[in-house]
Order: structure tokens, then C-alpha cells, then sequence
């Protein structure tokens, strides 16, 4: 049985995800496809619009077999950890090929990049000037787009893996802001929160969507009553930045004049709103540590060929279907994070107790 696996966000799921998937097996021609899945929040930082069941769904009505969730932890942190745990949980499954999109669509370019021997000492200059690392690493290796970055990432962790990797052309602008039949995220988003048509972007319909600006209020109220020496312990908060924060929540209102007032050539938008998400759920450096490897993989959707794989792997692969089997400390984050975004939901009760029963299970 061939596998192939796709590594997704899907904030929310558009034309050109389903794009994607259509190329994928084109160009692969799988048995099986399966996708690595950020859960209720996504890499940069956001909130993710539509839960992660609803993006379940959406995945496993369009060609996709088996979705599996990357954990919170791997999810919120920079691209070369997103990419690497992804992997790791794909090579797991034993994928034979890993297909992502990149806007130069130059494989041999790209893992020329991913080899790159890295000179640490113009790299720490330049992160010492003020540049972020994807910034300085941006600098050293030559203009790179987002997903470009995200698929050398990949080409990184795939190195002495036996996966071969695939690429396939990005169709729309990262950052684009015009919706139209393949766009952007971003653009969908936009077009969500102004309330615009985004129809012909998207298959799917957006009916009780989320934005990290709903969280405002209660990250500004968190930063207002914490103690610094408790805001300095949590995950991915370091240099004082946490000062920065508290200044920049007394002075702004609004989430966008706050972040921005944040951000700085060092602190990315990514960045920043990562440390925020940590500090809306209460995630410490020292819950993170107490982490033991990674042993398991939780799965959030599948079909009959899904299924079938499931089956084939149980006594090799942890596949948790349940709640209640994440192993700790690793629940205790996912806890955590599922309480924060339920409590925006309409519905919070009802949220909790889809993310406590098994797998989307489509027929």
C-alpha cells in the first residue's frame, strides 16, 4: 500500500487546499493519503477560524484518508519544529512520499537551501542587530518565500529519511487580500471577518468563525494581572519581552494597534502571537519540559482506507482515538488549549464534549 502524506492547517479550508489535494494525487497516485493537521490554533499563531473537526471533515470530504492532529505544543512554535514533528509523526505511518506546496516549486533549489551549512556567527550578528531568526536566516540564504521556508523545513527533517519528497506550484498570492475562485487564507479571513462573500473561495461554509482579536480582552486582562516573574515562566516568553507586552496592552485597546506597537525586526507578528497564545493557556517552560518524547499519534478523522491502515498498524503505532488516552503531561496542555477555544465557542459545553469522544468517521 502506498502512503502519502500533506501537512496542513487548512484556516480555513479553500479551493486551494482542495487544489492540493487533487495535484497530490496526480502527482503521487497514493493507496492512501494522509494529513499531519494543526489543531484549534495554527503555526503563526493564530486562532484557528473553523475547529478542528470542521477542518477534519472538510479534509476528509475531499480525498483525504486519515487526519491525524500535530500537538499543540509542536504546533505553536517556529517553522522548523512545525516541520520536523509533522514529519516524525507521518514517518510513523510510513509514508512513501511527503507532497507540499512552495511558490518556487524548484526542488533541487530548495534542498539547496535545506543543506545550506549555516555560518553561526553572521547568523547570531544578524539576529544580535535585531533581526528575527527567519529574518536572518532569510538574509544568509537568499529572499525566500513563506512557503518556500516551510518547505525547506521539510527537506530538512526528510534528511536521512526515507520519504521522497514532491512539490507542487503554490497558486495564489501568501498574503493576498482579493478573494477569488484560489486565493489566499488570508484573503477568506479578510473577506469572514468584514462580512464579504467569500463563497467562490471555499467549499465550505463558515459559520461561527474565530479571530485572535476575540481573544484580546482576555489576553490584555491576563497581562494586566499576572506577576512579571509569573509572565517570565511561561513558554517562549524570554528577554523581557514580557515588559514590552504589559506596556503595549496599557496603551492599546485594540489587538492590531497593540500587536503592532509589539512587533520589531527580533519579534515577528508570528512570534508575538505565539508567546501570546502560551500565555492565554497557561503554558510554562516547565510544563514543556516535563514533556517525555512524543510516543503517540491522535487521530482526529478517517475513512475505510483509513481505517484499514489503522488496523495495520496498531501494534506498532500509540494511535490515540480517546481523550482521555493522551498521555500525560501531554494532555494536560491539550486540556488547556481545548478549554481556551471552546470558551469562545456558542456552544462551550457542547464543544468539550466533541473533543472528549472518538474520530470524525466518515462512511
Amino acid at each position: 500500500m502506498k502512503a502519502t502524506g500533506i501537512i496542513v492547517e487548512y484556516n480555513p479550508f479553500h479551493n486551494g487546499h482542495k487544489h492540493h489535494i487533487e495535484e497530490t494525487m496526480r502527482l503521487s497516485k497514493p493507496d492512501i493519503l494522509i494529513a499531519c493537521m494543526s489543531g484549534d490554533f495554527n503555526q503563526r499563531g493564530d486562532i484557528s477560524i473553523i475547529d478542528k473537526y470542521e477542518k477534519t471533515k472538510a479534509a476528509l470530504d475531499h480525498g483525504v484518508d486519515l487526519v491525524i492532529e500535530l500537538p499543540f505544543i509542536y504546533t505553536l512554535q517556529n517553522a522548523y519544529v512545525f516541520g520536523k514533528k509533522s514529519v516524525e509523526l507521518l514517518n510513523r505511518l510510513h509514508i512513501d512520499e511527503l507532497v507540499f506546496g512552495s511558490e518556487t516549486n524548484n526542488l533541487q533549489e530548495l534542498q539547496k537551501y535545506a543543506d545550506l551549512e549555516v555560518d553561526v556567527t553572521r547568523l547570531k550578528q544578524l539576529m544580535h542587530d535585531g533581526n528575527s531568526y527567519p529574518k536572518s536566516y532569510g538574509l544568509l540564504s537568499g529572499s525566500l518565500y513563506p512557503n518556500d521556508m516551510l518547505a525547506v523545513t521539510y527537506l530538512k527533517a526528510l534528511k536521512n529519511i526515507d520519504i521522497t519528497p514532491l512539490s507542487i506550484q503554490r497558486t495564489n498570492d501568501y498574503h493576498g487580500k482579493q478573494i477569488d475562485l484560489i486565493c489566499s487564507a488570508t484573503a477568506i479571513r479578510k473577506a469572514v471577518a468584514e462580512n464579504k462573500d467569500y463563497s467562490k473561495a471555499t467549499p465550505i461554509q463558515i459559520e461561527e468563525p474565530l479571530f485572535n482579536k476575540d481573544l484580546y480582552p482576555y489576553i490584555r486582562r491576563l497581562l494586566f494581572t499576572m506577576k512579571k516573574e509569573e509572565l517570565a515562566k511561561i513558554f517562549l516568553v524570554s528577554e523581557g519581552i514580557e515588559n514590552l507586552l504589559y506596556e503595549n496592552a496599557v496603551k492599546y485597546d485594540d489587538y492590531e494597534s497593540f500587536l503592532s506597537a509589539s512587533i520589531s525586526k527580533r519579534y515577528t507578528r508570528s512570534r508575538i502571537q505565539r508567546i501570546l497564545i502560551h500565555i492565554a493557556c497557561h503554558i510554562t517552560k516547565d510544563d514543556v519540559n516535563a514533556l517525555p518524547d512524543n510516543d503517540y499519534i491522535r487521530v482526529l478523522g478517517f475513512n475505510q482506507k483509513g481505517q484499514e491502515l489503522l488496523s495495520r498498524l496498531k501494534e506498532e503505532v500509540k494511535f490515540i482515538t480517546l481523550f482521555k488516552n493522551i498521555p500525560e503531561p501531554y494532555k494536560q496542555i491539550e486540556w488547556k488549549t481545548e478549554l481556551l477555544y471552546a470558551s469562545y465557542k456558542k456552544d462551550p459545553a457542547s464543544y468539550i464534549r466533541r473533543c472528549l469522544q472518538g474520530p470524525l468517521i466518515k462512511k
